[in-house]
């Protein structure tokens, strides 16, 4: 039999009272982490600490402390150590300790929002037999007796299906996987919210995505101003709406339809980023990144809206304007916040356009991934008309909590090391 060395570590503990209950005069037992030899900290705060006789706890030990407290000291008359400390890391920083509270405060935010309007929060499938195709993106894989699974990158087209299903007004809070570096604004595991509503369009949406971070900031902090970094931002509605045209032409100097323009020609423009042999969405994408996306949501929250067609194979194309998709992106300080669109829900065309990017996925040398039958037969079915967004969580607490990176409101992101 083993001789386990129980006596260090003991069965139960008889605290009382936290901290921030305490009352002068009041006996009570309290439990925590010695901070120093003559004080206590638990979650809800701290207490000095006097002694009429010595102890033999250590700094770092977790104990437990019977006594009274007289005007701002616990007066001790008894420790006990309940857990020894081994002089192990730190697991989290007090800045990222005050973050998980403050994300726990915006996730309960997120979820009054959608209640309070009526929406059904739902719940789909992390591991699914077909990833999102967005060329890229790239999943992780996993198998399951001899089947080929992926971690989602997107809970989309589950969501889809139950718009179809007849689910009207749907949003989920969830985990979502992709295969890409480690780095101030990406995780290959991060939180993602996606909503969706039927009979709406990517305007209702922009209205709703207004409110819910509006209404976060006024109901956590008391005001409608995040601040990050070297900007204060007003999240008060209205926001600013800027088309990609708009915001290509004022930052970048371009006038012509950036996505449909040679590299040569942005190169003319004065864009030297730009090689002559890359693709369209290559060159969009050097230009907007250097040029445009900076000067994004600096006073204001920008709505960037209504992209080239070929940059939305879920976003139905404008009308009067097939050469233009209805989505729009939000910007705050900079940072892209979320993407969403009125979604697209002619299966047809839908079909041809995930099979170009499953062909684009194969030139591009990228793994093929099958299309999801079951997703196009929802659309078969009908879906009706919606409108919907994917908006990243850690980066929405980033910002409402002024961290600098999404890293600091995780209790355990990735490292590159």
């Amino acid at each position: 039999m083993h001789d386990y060395p129980s006596r260090q570590y003991p069965t139960r503990c008889k605290r009382t009272h936290p901290v921030c209950e305490l009352q002068s005069g009041e006996f009570a037992v309290v439990a925590g982490r010695l901070v120093e030899r003559d004080s206590l900290s638990d979650e809800t705060g701290g207490v000095r600490l006097c002694f009429n006789t010595a102890h033999e706890a250590r700094v770092g030990d977790i104990v437990e402390v019977e006594g009274r407290l007289k005007g701002d000291v616990f007066c001790a008359s008894g420790l006990r150590v309940l857990v020894p400390s081994r002089d192990g890391a730190v697991p989290l920083s007090q800045s990222v300790q005050a973050n998980l509270r403050e994300r726990a405060k915006i996730i309960a935010g997120i979820r009054r929002f959608f209640d309070e309007k009526g929406f059904v929060e739902v719940e789909t499938p992390l591991m699914v037999p077909q990833p999102g195709m967005e060329p890229h993106l790239e999943a992780f894989q996993t198998t399951y007796e001899m089947r080929q699974f992926y971690l989602h990158t997107s809970p989309e087209y589950a969501m889809k299906r139950l718009l179809a299903a007849g689910f009207e007004r749907i949003y989920q809070i969830c985990k979502v996987f992709r295969h890409e570096p480690v780095g101030r604004m990406h995780m290959p595991e991060f939180t993602m919210l996606e909503w969706y509503r039927a009979y709406a369009d990517y305007t209702d949406i922009m209205v709703d995505t207004e409110y819910l971070i509006a209404g976060l900031a006024t109901d956590l902090y008391g005001e409608s101003v995040v601040r990050t970094g070297q900007y204060a931002v007003d999240l008060t509605p209205p926001w600013e709406r800027i088309s990609v045209r708009e915001a290509m032409l004022r930052y970048a100097g371009i006038r012509a339809d950036p996505y449909s323009e040679t590299a040569a020609f942005i190169r003319q423009a004065g864009h030297s980023t730009v090689d002559k042999d890359d693709p369209p969405d290559v060159a969009f994408f050097k230009v907007f990144l250097d040029r445009v996306e900076p000067h994004l949501g600096v006073q204001k929250p920008a709505i960037l809206y209504d992209y080239p067609a070929p940059m939305a194979a879920l976003a139905k194309r404008k009308y009067d304007a097939p050469d233009l998709a209805e989505r729009f992106e939000v910007y705050i300080a900079g940072v892209e916040l979320c993407n969403a669109f009125t979604e697209l829900n002619d299966p047809d065309e839908q079909r041809q356009r995930l099979e170009e990017e499953a062909a684009q996925r194969v030139r591009e040398g990228k793994p093929a991934y099958p299309i999801d039958e079951c997703f196009l037969s929802a659309l078969e079915y009908g879906m009706p008309p919606s409108g919907g967004i994917a908006l990243g969580v850690d980066r929405l607490i980033m910002l409402l909590t002024g961290a600098s990176s999404i890293g600091e409101v995780m209790a355990f992101p990735m490292s590159d090391e």
